[in-house]
């Protein structure tokens, strides 16, 4: 969930920028530049945060409750999977990574 937290992050940041070149006001829109600037910096940062640590963070962190407690019937063992589905899991990145890409663009052609 990281890495989409990550891409909220650069929603934000290209929003309060779009935002800030259509405003008249140029203290506010002075404000919102460098918000957003900020929220695409945190973006970056947790993005490569993430990349750098995912071992860590994949070995230890579980949401129990997207999980289902499945016993290994060879060795009897528990184990907990993830029971989401995968088309779940895929507009779970994809949606907020097609947002961030059309509102970069969209900032960039303004």
């Amino acid at each position: 969930m990281a890495r989409s937290d990550s891409l909220i992050f650069f929603l934000t940041g290209f929003a309060q920028l779009i935002i800030a070149s259509e405003i008249e006001t140029a203290l506010l829109a002075a404000v919102l530049q460098g918000t957003g600037s900020g929220m695409l910096a945190l973006g970056v940062y947790f993005l490569i945060f993430v990349a750098r640590n995912h071992k860590e963070f994949s070995d230890t962190y579980s949401k129990s409750e997207k999980t289902v407690l499945v016993r290994d019937p060879v060795t009897g063992k528990l184990s907990r999977e993830d029971a989401t589905p995968v088309v779940n899991k895929a507009l779970m990145y994809g949606g907020p990574t097609a947002l961030t890409f059309l509102a970069a663009l969209f900032w960039l052609a303004n």
